[in-house]
């Protein structure tokens, strides 16, 4: 009995057997649309607040170069001197700003707190030098640290710019350094904005995607609903109905591959309606036969042999078999089930167990054969097919030749052939002979009349001709070996 895990498990095949061309197709385009535009929302975001920052750096770093020049041009004129110098008004308006100036490792001026913050220092290799920090309100900050050169005294001052000595005492140029700080929130406040512009972008082409995939795709397959439809109304009923061209290139090779597979299935069905028709039409007369002859011998005793009753069922039961034997190596030969194994053939060793095989037929209607063999004879194809050829064109002859006549067997290298006495066939007749059950007449003992064309069916599976004439009253019947 089987458990829940089984149960489980014929539950996934049969949903893995169920799964939606559509529903997965659409997943798929939705998980890559979606893959895509967040990919490309985290790169434009990224590169968005990369140059938002670059900008904001750019321009403070202008106003610190800015406020550098002054306090140079202030401490190095010949007129103004360093007590009248006064911070630059554009530094008061741009809401919280705190600056710090120093030379020589002490500090020249400050705004208020300004001592309370940790100031990016430059390296000896750097000029600049950016940082992040906060003001003891909590106040995120963008500091920028400049270093710089003014004419400054060789000794120091008290930090306050009012108490600063006159230029004309200064020394040579003096390193110096600036810090400039602002509020940095307006930026993170743009920066935030366009994230939230980004996210909401990806949500409504998200949302415009779910929508619009669905029915994209359902348009898209409406060829393929269209050709399963059209397969729909195929089947054993209507097998030579084929289906029309889908104008789609993808689905050509698809309609293509099935109408060769309705192909292959009409000519199934038609080789399996032609043996069932056969079958039923050349057993009606023995059967009946059979049964006649039972019922006369079971109500009116002939009073005849039980070896000869015997006998006479046993030829009526072996040209059934003959018929049956015959239909089905044909529809085999015709299906290509029988597949040709090429291999090396001694005609002359064949030709002598054929005539071997029909002897005790030949002396029972009386009948010669002359024979014309080559001393060797090599011919390559496939044994059991070249037999089921020559042996059907030997018996033919042997049938329908008049008692009493000659047959000529003739075995060379490039030809094979047989000629009997056929004083009542027409050229007409020769065209009949290749249809199944097709009888002259019916003085040739249990014979099905599939002779000839179960020996031309094997003889094409063997890419070989079959050339049947009439000619002085004789039939002639030949075969020649592949090129």
């Amino acid at each position: 009995m089987p458990d829940a895990g089984d149960g489980l498990l014929i539950a996934r095949d049969m949903m893995k057997k169920a799964a939606s061309l559509h529903l997965r197709i659409t997943v798929l385009l939705i998980a890559a649309i979606l893959l895509t535009l967040g990919t490309a929302t985290m790169v434009i975001d990224f590169r968005v607040d990369d140059e938002v920052a670059q900008r904001a750096d750019n321009n403070l770093l202008e106003r610190a170069q800015a406020l550098a020049d002054v306090f140079a041009a202030r401490h190095n004129g010949s007129s103004t001197p360093l007590d009248a110098f006064k911070m630059p008004s554009f530094l008061s308006d741009d809401g919280v700003v705190y600056y710090r100036i120093g030379c020589d490792g002490q500090q020249v001026a400050s705004s208020s707190v300004a001592n309370t913050l940790a100031w990016p220092a430059p390296s000896a290799d750097k000029k600049v030098m950016f940082a992040d920090m906060a003001d003891r309100n909590g106040v995120e900050l963008r500091a920028v640290t400049l270093r710089f050169s003014s004419g400054m005294p060789a000794t120091g001052y008290a930090g306050d710019l009012k108490h600063a000595a006159p230029h004309n005492a200064y020394g040579a140029d003096t390193a110096c350094a600036l810090g400039l700080a602002v509020d940095r929130r307006e930026v993170l406040d743009f920066q935030e904005s366009m994230d939230r512009i980004e996210f909401g972008c990806v949500i409504l082409g998200f949302l415009v995607v779910a929508v619009l995939t669905p029915i994209l795709v359902t348009r898209g397959l409406r060829p393929l609903i269209g050709l399963a439809d059209a397969m729909d109304s195929i089947g054993p009923e209507s097998p030579g109905v084929r289906l029309g061209d889908a104008h789609v290139r993808e689905l050509s090779p698809l309609v293509t591959r099935f109408n060769e597979v309705l192909s292959r299935m009409e000519e199934g069905l038609m080789r399996e309606r032609q043996f069932a028709s056969g079958v039923a039409h050349e057993l009606r007369t023995p059967l009946t036969e059979l049964r006649t002859a039972i019922e006369v011998e079971l109500r009116y005793p002939s009073g005849k042999d039980l070896r000869a009753l015997l006998a006479d069922i046993g030829d009526i039961g072996k040209e059934m078999q003959s018929i049956v034997a015959a239909l089905l190596m044909l529809t085999r030969i015709e299906a290509g089930l029988e597949v040709a194994q090429v291999e090396r053939i001694d005609m002359v060793v064949l030709t002598k167990r054929l005539v071997d095989r029909y002897g005790a037929r030949i002396r029972e209607r009386n009948l010669s054969v002359r024979e014309e063999i080559s001393s060797e004879v090599i011919w390559h194809a496939d044994a059991a097919l070249l037999d089921v050829a020559l042996s059907n064109l030997l018996s033919n002859a042997v049938a329908y030749a008049p008692t009493g006549s000659q047959i000529l067997l003739r075995c060379v290298a490039n030809n094979w052939s047989v000629v009997n006495e056929a004083p009542n066939l027409t050229a007409e007749d020769v065209k009949l002979m290749r249809q199944r059950f097709w009888r002259k007449g019916r003085d040739a003992g249990v014979h099905t009349g599939l002779g000839l064309v179960l020996a031309d069916a094997a003889l094409n599976a063997l890419s070989m001709k079959l050339h049947m004439m009439v000619e002085s009253g004789s039939f002639h019947a030949s075969i020649s070996p592949p090129v």
